[in-house]
């Protein structure tokens, strides 16, 4: 795959396994949406799940992004990972607009603020520096 078809891949997807190294364990998996900031991926996650703090140890990780349509291609993205604390609430409304298909109302972000607070999320953003299959 080129680095165009990469970038439209990963740009008209929206599912993906994040994969994060565990120590002596198999790695931690986890389906997430996306979605494409400039270069790097951003992700929703809250500051308390033990995947946050696997990613703060392992500082990469690896994403597999999925077609959700036959016949189900994938990309799997390798790179550093940072933590965010701020950004939370337009990740979210962004990764609405991507699950639905068409952007949120406005209505809608004091439910998604409401909730980035309850639930503690930050954002989590990928560098990709390499692209598989």
């Amino acid at each position: 795959m080129s680095t165009d078809e990469q970038r439209q891949f990963l740009e008209s997807h929206r599912l993906a396994v994040l994969g994060v190294q565990r120590e002596g364990k198999p790695p931690h998996l986890s389906p997430v949406y996306y979605v494409v900031d400039g270069n790097d991926l951003l992700v929703s996650v809250t500051k308390t799940r033990a995947k946050t703090k696997l990613i703060e140890r392992a500082g990469r990780l690896s994403l597999c992004v999925l077609d959700e349509h036959f016949p189900f291609r994938y990309l799997r993205v390798e790179g550093p990972a940072s933590l965010e604390n701020d950004g939370a609430v337009e990740l979210m409304m962004r990764v609405g607009d991507k699950m639905q298909g068409r952007p949120l109302p406005d209505s809608a972000r004091p439910n998604i603020e409401e909730r980035a607070r309850n639930e503690q999320r930050i954002v989590l953003r990928i560098k990709p520096q390499s692209y598989y299959p």
